[in-house]
């Protein structure tokens, strides 16, 4: 596993003990941990409750602030976390607008992985591809074909 991944994934771990909260790794580091295609992450995006972003922002020694989002996706609380190689995207309670209006984006299936020998809660394979599919972005074609060739 590249350096800049590991480290940012041991930084999150000891943040989210010192919150008592157990995050979902989401999106392209998932692809990268797992091996599924050759995506690079270039951020670490994390969903959690509102409750938990707000355990996160405390153990950071943040505000959570409010809502955050685009006219893509939008979140209860956003937070943007720097001070690992890379930024943690941390979304509660996300939804992503679709042709039918906002939809509550919720994870069906969260694995256990072990990482550096510590353990992480990921998105399933199935749960990826209805995120890329539900998010409707031409950059994720390839995410979608990958993952399409591991599930059939």
């Amino acid at each position: 596993m590249r350096a800049a991944l590991a480290e940012t994934l041991a930084f999150l771990h000891a943040l989210a003990q010192r919150a008592g909260v157990a995050p979902v790794l989401f999106g392209t580091a998932v692809l990268e941990l797992r091996g599924i295609g050759d995506f690079r992450a270039a951020d670490l995006d994390v969903i959690v409750g509102a409750e938990e972003a707000k355990a996160l922002a405390a153990a950071f020694g943040i505000d959570p602030g409010g809502e955050g989002g685009n006219d893509r996706f939008r979140s209860r609380v956003h937070l943007h976390l720097e001070g690992a190689p890379l930024v943690i995207d941390v979304m509660a309670d996300m939804s992503i607008g679709t042709a039918d209006g906002w939809m509550l984006y919720e994870i069906g299936e969260a694995q256990e992985i072990e990482v550096d020998g510590r353990q992480f809660r990921v998105a399933s394979a199935t749960d990826l591809r209805r995120f890329y599919s539900l998010a409707g972005r031409a950059k994720d074609d390839a995410k979608i074909a990958a993952l399409a060739r591991i599930s059939g």
